[in-house]
């Protein structure tokens, strides 16, 4: 069975906002530790937080790199973009394709983590020396989700009469994690 342009794209709102949803834990689990209670917390039950942490970066390189991986067999923007040329004019449609083609670069990084460090785990380099080489950010992937949002929005708004509306604010939910343990 094929999915409708209309299924893939609700499918990929799904995917962009669980990667959101991911990142921004772990990056309010990473801010919480600059309070020394936490520390502590954060010590006391370091196999527990060392897995979220690890699952939540995973999740969230898998999930980016499933958007703009360029197969045919799976849904991605590039797959999205094809399924609506028939409701698109030219103009929309290159505008979509040099804004996936603006933050390739970083999408690459992306590409290297989970080839080299998520997905498989690479013969010739530590997981850390493959960090390294990408030298991606929070910052970088914060632009990447921000692009990718943005354009899923666009193709929403001007192609499906609709809009999507991504989850935020997942900062509250790491301080409440850690009201709840004890000292």
């Amino acid at each position: 069975m094929t999915l409708s342009a209309n299924e893939a794209r609700q499918e990929m709102f799904s995917r962009l906002n669980q990667a959101q949803v991911h990142h921004d834990l772990l990056c309010a689990l990473r801010d919480s530790l600059a309070v020394d209670d936490n520390l502590v917390k954060f010590n006391r039950n370091l196999r527990f937080f060392n897995g979220v942490e690890s699952a939540l970066f995973n999740s969230t390189i898998v999930l980016l790199y499933s958007l703009y991986e360029t197969r045919y067999d799976t849904i991605n923007f590039h797959r999205l973009i094809e399924a609506i040329e028939t409701r698109a004019s030219a103009e929309q449609l290159g505008g979509y394709r040099r804004r996936i083609e603006a933050i390739k670069p970083l999408w690459v990084q992306i590409s290297i983590l989970r080839n080299r460090m998520v997905g498989h785990q690479a013969l010739n380099a530590s997981a850390l020396s493959v960090q390294s080489e990408t030298s991606l950010s929070i910052g970088d992937v914060d632009k990447l989700l921000e692009c990718s949002k943005d354009l899923l929005f666009d193709i929403s708004s001007a192609h499906y009469d609709t809009h999507v509306d991504f989850m935020d604010g997942s900062k509250p939910a790491v301080n409440a994690l850690f009201s709840r343990l004890a000292p």
